[in-house]
C-alpha cells in the first residue's frame, strides 16, 4: 500500500462507526503511526471502498477484470484525475481491502477513501453584526467594484445550501447537484436543500444579496452561488453534528466527483468564471499532506483555470487540513476583531507560500430556516476569501477578459494586510485580506488612493535657529517629474508653495512663520502625498 503522509504507517481497523440507518455513510477509523516519532494518531475513511490509480497501460476494463474474482468492483472511475473508486468484498475491513489491493501488479497506489467533515467550532455570543466586513474595508472596496454585472460563480462544495433562503434564492445559477458519498451517485439538487446548516452560513458570507435592506451583505455583492452538495440528510443534524447512527461527514470521491462536475463549467455562459470554496476538512491527518487522489482533482480543477479555497482547519494543529494542504489550494486561517490569529486557527509553513488570513470569529450570515446567525471557524474565513476573489474577478473581466486565477490570487496576496511577524508566516500566511487595497490594486494597479500615503519631513520637529532647512521626501514609487510642495497651518491655510523639496520656515510674504504643526503635500506626475512636522522656534 502507498502511504503518501511524511513517515506515516497504517496499522488496523480499530473502530467501525455504529450501525446506521440506511444510505448513512459508514466510517472505519484507522491507526496511523510515525516510524519516527512512534506516535500515534488515527484517521477516518469511509468504509467499504478505497481510492486507486492503475498503472499506466492498464484500461478499467483490465482492471475490473483482476479485481472481480477477489470480490472488488470499480464504482467510479475519473478519467480527469486518472484514479479510480473501488468497492471492498462485503465484509473487508479499509486496512485489509487496501493490502489486497497495494498487492495488485496493476495498482500504481491504493489509499484511504478520507472522511470530510464540515470545519466549525461552537458558537460564542458575536461582538457585533458583520464586523468583519469592516476589518477588511470592504465598504471602501465596494466604492471600486461590488460585482453586480460580473459573470463570476462561487461553488460551495459542502452540506448544501438552502436553496429558499431569500438572501441566497436569487444568487443561484445553474444546475445545484447533490452527490451521495456512500455510492457516487450524482442527482440534480434544484433549488439546493440542506443537510444542515453550515454550507447555507458559508454562502452567505461569501455572496449573501446585498444593498436589498434586509438581512445581511455577503462581501461580494453579484457573485453567482451554485450548491453541490456532498452529505446526506440522514447523516446530520441540522447544526452539523453527529447523533447515534449518524456522521454528518463525506468522503474524498463525493468531494472529487463534485470537482469533476464544476471543471467543464468553467468559462461557460451561464456559470463564467468558478471559484470553489470547500470548507472542509479531513479530521484526522495530523502529519498533514494532502493524498494523491485530492491533488489530481485539485491539479486538474487548477489546470483548467478554476480558482480554490479551502478551510486552513481549526483543531489548532501546526499543519493544515486536507485540501487546504493540497498544492495549487489557497488556505485560509481565521482572525477575530482584533486582528489576533483565533486560537483554533492550524498553522503550517505552507503558509507563508500559499495562505491567507480573513475574519472567522462570530461572523453574521444566513441560516437554515431563513434565519440568520453567528458562525465562527476558518470554514467562514474561507468563503470572505472566495467572495473577495469574486469582486476581484469581477472588476478585470471588462478589461482583461483572460486574467487568470493567479493574477488574482497575486492582487489578493500583494495587497493584504501583514500581520504577526513582519513578512509571510506559518501563522498569518501573507496576511490578512484587504478587500479595499486588493480592488484599488485591481483597478488602478496601487494598493494607495491619491494622497493616502506618507510624505517625510526631516529633521522633524524642524528648529529654524539650529537647522536652517527642512527637506521634504516622499515614497520611492511616488518620484517623478514636475515636484509640487505646499505647507498648511493645522487648520488649512495655506502657509506657502515651495519650488524645491525644502523649506526655511517662511512664509509667502518671507516673514518667520510661528510655532506649531504644519501638514505639508508633495506631489508629483505621479501620485501625491501628505504628512506632518513641528516647527520650533
Amino acid at each position: 500500500m502507498s502511504h503518501r503522509g511524511p513517515g506515516v504507517i497504517l496499522l488496523a481497523a480499530l473502530v467501525c462507526a455504529a450501525a446506521a440507518p440506511a444510505h448513512a455513510l459508514k466510517i472505519e477509523r484507522l491507526s496511523r503511526v510515525s516510524p519516527s516519532s512512534g506516535k500515534a494518531s488515527y484517521i477516518e475513511a469511509a468504509s467499504g471502498s478505497a481510492l486507486v490509480r492503475f498503472k499506466a497501460g492498464v484500461s478499467t476494463a483490465a482492471a475490473a477484470s483482476q479485481l472481480s474474482p477477489a470480490g472488488f468492483s470499480i464504482v467510479r472511475t475519473f478519467e480527469r484525475f486518472n484514479w479510480s473508486v473501488v468497492k471492498l468484498p462485503s465484509g473487508t475491513g479499509v486496512a485489509a481491502g487496501l493490502s489486497v489491493l497495494s498487492a495488485n501488479p496493476s495498482v500504481e497506489w491504493a489509499e484511504p477513501n478520507m472522511v470530510y467533515r464540515a470545519k466549525r467550532v461552537p458558537d460564542d455570543p458575536y461582538i457585533n453584526m458583520q464586523y468583519a466586513l469592516a476589518k477588511v474595508e470592504a465598504f471602501g472596496a465596494w466604492e471600486y467594484e461590488t460585482g453586480a454585472s460580473s459573470r463570476v460563480t462561487v461553488a460551495v462544495i459542502d452540506t448544501g445550501i438552502s436553496g429558499i433562503h431569500p438572501e441566497l434564492q436569487s444568487k443561484l445559477v445553474g444546475t445545484s447537484r447533490a452527490i451521495n458519498p456512500d455510492n457516487f451517485v450524482a442527482s440534480n439538487n434544484q433549488p439546493p436543500t440542506p443537510a444542515c446548516n453550515h454550507a447555507t452560513r458559508v454562502a452567505g458570507v461569501a455572496a449573501a444579496t446585498a444593498n436589498n435592506s434586509a438581512g445581511v451583505a455577503g462581501l461580494s455583492w453579484g457573485a453567482k452561488l451554485i450548491s453541490m452538495k456532498v452529505f446526506l440528510d440522514s447523516d446530520c443534524t441540522d447544526d452539523c453534528w453527529d447523533e447515534p447512527g449518524q456522521s454528518c461527514s463525506t468522503d474524498e470521491g463525493a468531494i472529487a466527483d463534485a470537482v469533476n462536475e464544476l471543471i467543464p463549467l468553467h468559462n461557460t455562459s451561464v456559470l463564467g468564471k468558478i471559484i470553489i470554496n470547500i470548507s472542509l476538512g479531513s479530521s484526522g491527518i495530523v502529519f498533514g499532506g494532502c493524498t494523491p487522489g485530492m491533488q489530481a482533482a485539485v491539479d486538474s480543477a487548477v489546470g483548467a483555470g478554476l480558482m480554490i479555497f479551502s478551510a486552513a482547519g481549526n483543531a489548532g494543529d501546526p499543519v493544515l487540513d486536507s485540501p487546504a494542504s493540497c498544492n495549487g489550494v489557497i488556505a485560509l486561517g481565521a482572525t477575530d476583531a482584533q486582528d489576533s490569529l483565533a486560537s483554533f486557527s492550524n498553522s503550517d509553513s505552507d503558509m507563508a507560500s500559499k495562505g491567507l488570513t480573513a475574519p472567522g470569529v462570530e461572523l453574521y450570515t444566513t441560516d437554515i430556516g431563513n434565519g440568520y446567525a453567528s458562525a465562527t471557524g476558518t470554514s467562514f474565513a474561507s468563503p470572505m476569501a472566495a467572495g473577495l476573489a469574486a469582486l476581484i474577478w469581477s472588476a478585470k473581466l471588462t478589461a482583461a477578459p483572460n486574467y487568470t486565477a493567479a493574477q488574482v490570487f497575486d492582487t489578493m496576496k500583494n495587497s493584504a494586510d501583514d500581520l504577526g511577524a513582519a513578512g509571510p508566516d506559518r501563522y498569518f500566511g501573507l496576511g490578512r485580506i484587504n478587500a479595499l487595497k486588493a480592488l484599488r490594486l485591481a483597478v488602478t494597479g496601487s494598493t494607495f488612493s491619491a494622497g493616502s500615503r506618507k510624505a517625510i519631513a526631516y529633521p522633524n520637529p524642524f528648529r529654524p535657529s539650529a537647522h536652517r532647512l527642512v527637506s521634504f521626501s516622499v515614497p520611492d514609487d511616488l518620484t517623478g517629474s514636475e515636484l509640487e510642495v505646499k505647507v498648511y497651518t493645522s487648520e488649512g491655510e495655506l502657509v506657502k508653495k515651495l519650488d524645491s523639496s525644502s523649506w526655511d520656515g517662511r512664509n509667502t510674504a518671507g516673514a518667520p512663520v510661528a510655532s506649531g504643526v504644519y501638514i505639508f503635500r508633495v506631489k508629483t506626475d505621479s501620485d501625491s502625498a501628505v504628512g506632518k512636522m513641528a516647527l520650533i522656534r
